[in-house]
């Protein structure tokens, strides 16, 4: 099974623009052994040619581009125009995924899926398709609320399936929702694991204190029951966000997530 990296997570700050310290992050990916990368938009956006050049120095296949957001309150120029920005971007790098995602409330259900549904009619038309990350502590919190969104929409209007989201989603993980949701809707899944009780400020154990797939209490092997059940054929990501391993430097960093992401993916 290809499986890619996101390369922004071994980055000190991975919402900083700092063009030496992501070409450390892709060189530290290919090294470990990972057959692609997925990117966050504005990197390559506001990075010009010297980011370009270190995507393509790398030598990775570019599979996923974050991330739509303008959506979330309906169909607007502003939403047609941010997707045109990332239909670019991933035009450029060839990558067939585009995330999408909202970081705060949501303040009109039925604008919400109007608005997705557009973002993916606009991906559809360019060849792309959706996915739609869920986060605990917004307005789209769970796997079901996600669904919801994207079940609206058309072919492209897919969903991201985060395992450190879903365990930690109210509620807990949900697998018979997962079988039950069409195959082709769910368009990537990102691998990352989780300790079994939750801190108080979730969001920020999100950005900083995931653990190593296997390190944890998910139970990977269950995923992909459910995945295969539904015949869904996502592309799959390591996306570690974490303190610690951070502290031991990007190459030791990809090298960890690389060999522990392999060993939970199924046979």
């Amino acid at each position: 099974m290809l499986l890619s990296n996101c390369a922004p997570t071994l980055l000190a700050n991975p919402f900083e623009l700092n063009v030496s310290a992501l070409d450390q992050a892709l060189a530290a990916t290919r090294n470990a052994g990972f057959d692609a990368v997925g990117l966050w938009a504005f990197h390559i956006q506001f990075g010009g040619d010297a980011v370009a050049a270190a995507v393509a120095d790398a030598g990775l296949s570019v599979v996923t581009i974050d991330a739509a957001l303008a959506w979330v309150e309906g169909p607007s120029a502003a939403a047609a125009e941010e997707m045109d920005g990332l239909i670019a971007v991933a035009d450029q790098f060839g990558a067939p995924v585009i995330h999408a995602t909202t970081l705060g409330p949501v303040n009109d259900l039925e604008a919400a899926k109007d608005g997705y549904a557009a973002i993916a009619a606009q991906a559809e038309a360019a060849g792309k398709v959706l996915g739609l990350e869920f986060l605990p502590w917004t307005g789209i919190p769970t796997l079901a609320a996600a669904n919801e969104i994207a079940a609206h929409g058309g072919s492209a209007a897919g969903i991201l399936l985060d395992t450190w989201h879903w365990f930690r989603q109210p509620g807990g993980p949900d697998l018979e929702l997962l079988r039950s949701i069409p195959g082709e809707r769910i368009t990537s899944v990102q691998l990352s694991d989780a300790p079994p009780a939750a801190s108080a400020d979730v969001a920020t154990e999100a950005m900083t204190s995931r653990l190593l797939p296997g390190a944890g209490i998910i139970d990977f092997s269950a995923v992909w029951d459910a995945l295969e059940h539904s015949g869904a054929t996502p592309v799959v990501a390591a996306e570690v966000l974490s303190d610690s391993l951070k502290a031991e430097g990007p190459e030791a960093m990809a090298r960890a997530v690389h060999d522990a992401s392999r060993r939970v993916l199924p046979r």
